[in-house]
């Protein structure tokens, strides 16, 4: 009788055979390297925070939008702050319920979020709206 291992180990050496013999090794190494790509925006690009609020910013022509997800802050509890090409949020996220937590997928407490402008701005003119967890920061181009 065979052990979980090696009958593993002999499927493995299987595989690998009829992948040679049939030269799939350049495919599925380049699959490999499609999906460890990825696997690096992935990293770089999304924050592995969950505090950290995800964000949109786009580029309207005549201002910078940012669109940041804010469920369960309350507008009290947000700062915002224009530093150079520099935009930061901050804030406090409270979900405190009476109750006993079974599990959470929306952590409290602080987060910041910072995001490089790609050009400068009108600080002056810059406004925010919040509605239904969701702030919306228009920055008109200087």
């Amino acid at each position: 009788m065979l052990t979980l291992t090696e009958a593993i180990g002999r499927g493995a050496t299987l595989v690998a055979m009829e992948i040679e013999k049939f030269g799939l090794t350049s495919d599925i190494q380049e699959l490999l390297s499609v999906r460890d790509h990825i696997d690096a925006l992935v990293e770089t690009e999304a924050p592995a925070d969950a505090t950290f609020p995800r964000a949109d910013l786009f580029d309207r022509g005549d201002a910078f939008q940012l669109l940041l997800e804010v469920p369960g802050v309350a507008q009290e509890s947000l700062e915002i702050a224009l530093e150079g090409d520099e935009l930061v949020v901050a804030g406090l996220r409270d979900t405190a319920i009476d109750g006993t937590l079974v599990f959470s997928e929306r952590p409290a407490g602080r987060f910041q979020r910072s995001v490089r402008l790609p050009s400068e701005v009108d600080h002056e003119q810059t406004t925010a709206h919040l509605m239904s967890g969701l702030l919306t920061i228009t920055l008109p181009k200087a």
